[in-house]
């Protein structure tokens, strides 16, 4: 997405904190993409400013995978069950 847009990345500045990447933001050091439930509180009060998308935000997809033969398939596959029935419910 940041790459369609033109952006690049600068060598050897990396965040793994959403709270790092809007103080990056804040202080000058590119752009960054945000989850609206985390907009919300990160941006809140602050001095960067949260552009949301004009159509369809990008998503992205999560699997969920484990060793066959685990002695613990049952609890993943209810595990997988119940985050499936959250999504729909928060998805529709």
């Amino acid at each position: 997405m940041c790459e369609r847009a033109g952006s690049r990345e600068v060598e050897g500045l990396r965040a793994t904190s959403l709270t790092t990447l809007v103080q990056m933001v804040g202080n000058g050091i590119g752009s960054t993409l945000l989850p609206r439930s985390a907009a919300d509180v990160l941006l809140k009060g602050g001095d960067v400013v949260g552009i949301p998308f004009r159509s369809q935000a990008p998503g992205r997809t999560v699997g969920l995978a484990w060793r066959k033969g685990s002695s613990r398939s049952a609890l993943f596959g209810a595990l997988a069950t119940i985050f499936a029935e959250a999504g729909r419910k928060l998805l529709g």
